[in-house]
């Protein structure tokens, strides 16, 4: 059991730049690393991109999805508006991402992300080089045996997510650290441990290390200590 408390808290320390994530929002290159994907649209067949940022999705259904902001760097203008959607909607079943806000340039991407209060132009601007926002239900197109193993990870980070909170909700609020986090975190995680194998079916260290994640991220987007924590301005 000491082996195992170390590893995940080893995990922890790993995860901890997706706490910062919400600080660091504005931090990103969107001009290197793009991907290039066949598309299956005859006036577009591929299509080169880049995933700027992204969020998971916690519904209830799943938390197997995400949604994100996407650069296209060479979008056929003359593409019908079905032919655009089935471009954006192939880059989201790849990555995961059934929620879409696709731009053009680089330009709009980073008003999008840094400009608070945009003026005429820069609004101009977005709604020029904003190319769609498309919403993608990848979870109908799987099986029901898959629809099932989603469901039951879902529930099972809901249910460990929960409980977390609560430990931090009653703790000390004002002084809240990310050792106090993981102290709330791994031992749950410890007491869970037969659980998680069985719903991410994976071995030890991949289970651990995906489910320390996404109960991350459940807790950023569920629990309000957290939210508060990972939001905070430095």
């Amino acid at each position: 059991m000491m082996n195992i408390t170390k590893h995940l808290i080893l995990i922890f320390f790993t995860v901890l730049p997706l706490i910062n994530f919400a600080q660091e929002s504005s931090d990103f290159d969107c001009v290197d690393k793009f991907e290039r994907l066949e598309t299956g649209v005859k006036s577009q067949k591929t299509v080169s991109y880049k995933i700027i940022s992204s969020q998971k999705l916690y519904t209830e259904e799943s938390f197997e999805f995400s949604q994100g902001i996407v650069l296209i760097s060479d979008l056929n203008d003359d593409l019908n508006p079905k032919e655009l959607v089935k471009t954006i909607a192939t880059i989201g079943v790849k990555n995961k991402l059934s929620k879409i806000i696709a731009f053009k340039s680089c330009r709009a991407v980073k008003i999008y992300y840094q400009v608070i209060k945009p003026t005429i132009e820069q609004k101009n601007y977005l709604e020029k080089n904003l190319i769609a926002k498309v919403d993608i239900d990848i979870n109908k197109s799987l099986s029901k045996k898959e629809r099932r193993k989603n469901k039951k990870k879902r529930d099972f980070i809901e249910s460990v997510g929960i409980e977390v909170c609560e430990i931090l909700t009653k703790g000390e609020v004002e002084n809240f650290s990310q050792e106090k986090l993981s102290n709330a975190m791994v031992p749950k995680l410890s007491e869970n441990i037969e659980e998680m194998m069985k719903v991410y079916d994976l071995s030890f260290e991949v289970s651990s290390d995906l489910f320390m994640k996404d109960l991350t991220f459940y807790l950023i987007d569920n629990c309000k200590i957290v939210n508060e924590f990972a939001n905070k301005k430095e």
